[in-house]
């Protein structure tokens, strides 16, 4: 097994004694090493990527910084709008 020494912050260090306390563990080696074997697997399985290449994901994020400032929504006037051109639809 490979050995890393990590700094964390001491809340942190509490969350991991408070595992290592409820569930039993040895040490805080045990509950740290659980806590990031979790941690890794549930991001390893949340992948938002649609099927998409980091390269694609990086070219729509520039596209988007490119397109210009967000534009605040007013719900309440957006939703008169799709009824209004849907009722327009609907007419034809």
């Amino acid at each position: 097994m490979t050995k890393l020494t990590v700094t964390i912050p001491e809340e942190l260090a509490s969350l991991v004694l408070e595992r290592q306390r409820k569930l039993g563990y040895q040490t805080p080696d045990e509950a740290a090493a659980a806590l990031i074997t979790e941690g890794l697997v549930a991001s390893s399985e949340e992948d938002h990527s649609g099927g998409r290449s980091d390269e694609e994901l990086r070219s729509l994020i520039d596209e988007a910084e490119a397109s210009g400032p967000a534009e605040i929504w007013d719900g309440p006037a957006l939703r008169a709008e799709i009824l209004r051109r849907f009722a327009a639809r609907s007419r034809v």
